[in-house]
């Protein structure tokens, strides 16, 4: 190697994919806001697959509303693993996709590294009630100033600001 660089202040360097969360580590996940014809787009489930379920789930016995949701895979571009999520998660083709934010941040509750690229994708069809990864029961659309209250991971505040801010 004709030029070797040296990380001193913890820069992003990592090892090959591992199969098992690692305490500390550092995951890659995407959230991906859906859009159809102006309105936005929540699905009605139980969680998102392979996830855990979110705080005060248990309140909401028949399941509560998100967004498509999952890690990249190794080497995959971002427009190859938006469709591929969303085609999972809805059984829907993605037109278009623009990245709106990227967060990074440490979780509590296992010191990993989150870094996030949120993702607002316009679908090329409505998502319809189905198994995708797991059971969607119900499809919910609403706009920047009118969101639902129960989503598992965002507030109605949240979700409204991000949506006005970058949208």
């Amino acid at each position: 190697m004709a030029f070797e660089y040296n990380w001193k202040n913890n820069e992003a360097n990592f090892g090959p994919p591992v199969s098992r969360q690692v305490d500390g580590g550092l995951h890659i996940t995407f959230e991906i806001v859906l859009k159809k014809d102006g309105k936005y787009i929540g699905l009605r489930r139980q969680s998102i697959p392979g996830h855990e379920s979110p705080p005060n789930s248990e309140k909401h016995l028949g399941g509560m509303l998100f967004f498509c949701h999952n890690l990249i895979r190794y080497g995959e571009s971002v427009e190859d693993c938006v469709k591929r999520i969303v085609k999972e998660q809805t059984g829907v083709d993605v037109r278009s996709l623009k990245i709106a934010e990227i967060d990074s941040s440490l979780q509590e509750k296992d010191d990993q590294w989150a870094f996030t690229p949120y993702v607002i994708a316009e679908l090329s069809d409505w998502p319809k009630k189905g198994l995708y990864g797991n059971e969607i029961t119900e499809v919910v659309t609403f706009t920047k100033n009118n969101a639902p209250e129960d989503f598992g991971w965002w507030s109605k505040k949240e979700l409204e600001d991000f949506l006005n801010k970058f949208d």
